[in-house]
């Protein structure tokens, strides 16, 4: 697994804003919505139809048999009152007796039709032989139900107009229910006529065998009569409280209809609920038949199955994201590994613990990623690495800029004489092993690398990156010259002999303005200085043997570090026909600063700590003396020392030298 990932501004440009998780979950989840809600929306619409035709031809069906059963009913009590009627009227003109007596045949007409409360009946109004009025009651249908014939009579008091389309051959079929204590009764006003003889009849009865044949369930029929009044139904109230609905657009429609045909209707009621309605008109007492049923409770079933379809297409979604989850979890955790890192990669972190399991193409990926870290690992090496980091981070200044800095070289001393005496895979072996410990002094100080020019050591401080100030700049180049001392003291620690000898350099230190930039071809190019200040810090590095001395910085150097640095002044050079003083580092004051270059040392590899703070510090030398002594270093004869001859040997000039002089400079040179 790859280590966390470094938090670095210039990651942000690279945040997911959506991850591959979430977007494979997304697109299942649509295909999932489209594809099921489609066939959900397919599936409940030809079934809707299929179920909307089944409760239309249901309903109808009901209808039919429901008017049916109320015509042979109406037309059953109206023969048999009619028979009735024929019976005593023909009796009674044979014995001749009082028409209002129905005598033996009332009394047997109702103890055969105990569901008929009273027959009354009146002279029709063109009659022209008027049979008397007869008032046939049934007293036990009266005393079983607790009702008054007192009632009936106060009910037909009011009817005339029911009489009269009686009279005029219209059958009339009023609810009697609201006057008769709410029981469900029926009246049926007709014209009975045999013969020469008529009259206008008023039949009361039961309308529970008409209820009873309507029947009960999901399909609610009513029996409503042409002035709207609901004469049979289920809803009792609707019975006993005289409810008209003849109002109602779908009723009114159907009761005005004339056409014997069903008639169907879908309708809202009052109360916002849908209904599937079908009306027929009766051929007895121009009275209709309506048979409804809930829309809601015809697509019960749909609504049922829809809502398990959408269960189950959630239950399918929420496995499915399930299954996604821990798919793309395959997927995005190596992509997150492998994010994390190019991030360090991009922060100069070339040490990944990628773990390489995935046999598909992220396993390739990671392959080649490790294979690009080790390949930009080895080839960051070939420059510096704070020039690296910042080329990445697109921070690098390119363009050329003027720069104060502090610039350093170092060198070691009889180098040529040291390597003649070693093969050259000795040379480089031991070689690596000092630049390692040089190096490090330079990194932990802040300081840039430029270049290695042999055994010399090329940086700066303030160029590349900064400590904050020229000041801080030049503090650091001391300081990291003075870790050179502590770190090579260990170094030469177990070294001695011809093929190993003790290892001696001289540091040099300027500080001033340069051009800092990139310079090169398309083939190659460099980041480094340029400018006067950088030859100047080689020169003074040059006369450390002169001198006698390990670390020497120019005045412009020691100004800027006085306040922190112990320091001697050992001469003076001319440098483009100026006089620029010379100083010899010797220590850091004791102080923070001090403090701090000690607490550097444990970031150093392969130091003695011991040996180390004898070097520097508290515990280390005071005076170039001491330091000599320290390094043994021979203390030279400066009395006779001419520095601008030494000049001569460092500076580059313009005309070229005589040959007596380049004899002499070829066999210093050579000495040194």
């Amino acid at each position: 697994m790859a280590r966390a990932e470094k938090k670095s501004p210039h990651h942000s440009s690279t945040s997911v804003r959506f991850s591959l998780r979430a977007k494979l979950i997304i697109i299942v989840t649509a295909l999932l919505l489209v594809s099921l809600g489609l066939i959900t929306s397919l599936v409940a619409f030809f079934v809707s139809r299929d179920v909307e035709e089944t409760a239309w031809a249901t309903n109808e069906s009901i209808n039919e048999m429901s008017a049916a059963a109320a015509d042979v009913e109406l037309n059953a009590v109206i023969s048999k009152a009619s028979v009735m009627l024929a019976d005593i009227a023909t009796y009674n003109a044979d014995q001749d007796l009082p028409e209002e007596d129905g005598g033996e045949f009332a009394r047997f007409f109702f103890r055969e039709n105990m569901d008929i409360a009273a027959v009354v009946t009146q002279a029709a109004f063109d009659a022209t032989t008027p049979m008397m009025p007869l008032s046939l009651r049934n007293d036990q249908f009266f005393l079983e139900n607790n009702i008054s014939p007192a009632m009936i009579d106060a009910f037909l008091a009011v009817q005339r107009r029911a009489f009269e389309r009686a009279n005029a051959g219209e059958t009339t079929l009023l609810n009697a229910a609201p006057v008769l204590n709410g029981l469900p009764i029926l009246t049926l006003f007709f014209k009975w006529q045999n013969g020469q003889n008529s009259a206008l009849c008023a039949l009361f009865f039961s309308s529970e065998s008409i209820t009873t044949a309507f029947g009960t369930g999901t399909n609610s029929t009513m029996l409503i009569n042409a002035a709207g009044d609901v004469l049979v139904s289920a809803e009792s109230e609707l019975v006993s409280e005289g409810i008209n609905v003849a109002n109602r657009l779908f009723i009114d429609r159907a009761l005005e209809s004339g056409a014997p045909a069903a008639m169907h209707e879908r309708y809202t009621d009052r109360q916002g609920r849908e209904f599937f309605a079908t009306s027929k008109r009766l051929e007895a007492a121009g009275a209709i038949t309506v048979t409804t049923i809930p829309v809601d409770v015809v697509f019960e079933g749909i609504t049922t199955t829809t809502w398990r379809n959408i269960y189950l297409s959630a239950g399918v979604w929420f496995l499915s994201v399930l299954f996604l989850w821990f798919f793309a979890k395959s997927i995005s955790q190596p992509l997150r590994e492998l994010t994390a890192a190019t991030h360090a990669i991009e922060d100069g972190d070339y040490h990944l613990t990628l773990e390489n399991k995935q046999a598909d193409e992220t396993g390739v990926l990671t392959k080649s990623v490790l294979s690009m870290s080790s390949v930009l690992e080895n080839f960051e090496s070939f420059t510096n690495k704070e020039i690296a980091r910042l080329a990445r981070q697109g921070k690098l200044d390119t363009s050329g800029s003027k720069k104060r800095i502090t610039m350093f070289f170092s060198d070691i001393r009889s180098f040529t004489a040291i390597s003649e005496k070693i093969t050259p895979n000795e040379v480089i072996e031991f070689l690596n092993e000092y630049m390692e410990r040089m190096v490090a002094c330079v990194m932990v100080t802040g300081g840039a690398i430029d270049k290695f020019i042999g055994d010399a050591v090329m940086a700066y401080w303030g160029a590349v990156t900064t400590a904050g100030s020229a000041e801080e700049d030049a503090l650091s180049g001391v300081k990291a010259s003075l870790l050179m001392r502590a770190s090579l003291k260990c170094f030469n620690k177990t070294r001695g002999g011809d093929k190993n000898p003790v290892i001696k350099i001289g540091c040099g230190l300027n500080s001033g303005d340069v051009v800092a930039g990139q310079i090169g071809s398309s083939e190659r190019i460099v980041f480094t200085v340029i400018g006067e200040v950088v030859n100047l810090a080689d020169r003074t590095e040059t006369l450390n043997k002169p001198f006698g001395t390990e670390i020497l910085i120019t005045e412009h150097t020691q100004r800027l570090v006085d306040k922190y640095v112990i320091t001697e002044k050992m001469g003076e050079i001319t440098e483009k026909g100026e006089k620029i003083s010379i100083f010899a580092v010797v220590n850091l004051k004791d102080g923070e600063e001090s403090e701090k270059l000690l607490a550097l040392l444990e970031k150093i590899p392969h130091i003695d700590q011991e040996i180390a703070r004898r070097c520097i510090g508290p515990q280390g030398p005071r005076t170039v003396a001491e330091v000599r002594t320290l390094l043994d270093i021979p203390t030279p004869d400066l009395s006779n020392l001419n520095l601008d001859e030494e000049e001569k040997k460092y500076s580059v000039k313009e005309e070229p030298p005589k040959a007596e002089t380049l004899e002499a400079l070829e066999s210093e040179a050579g000495s040194s």
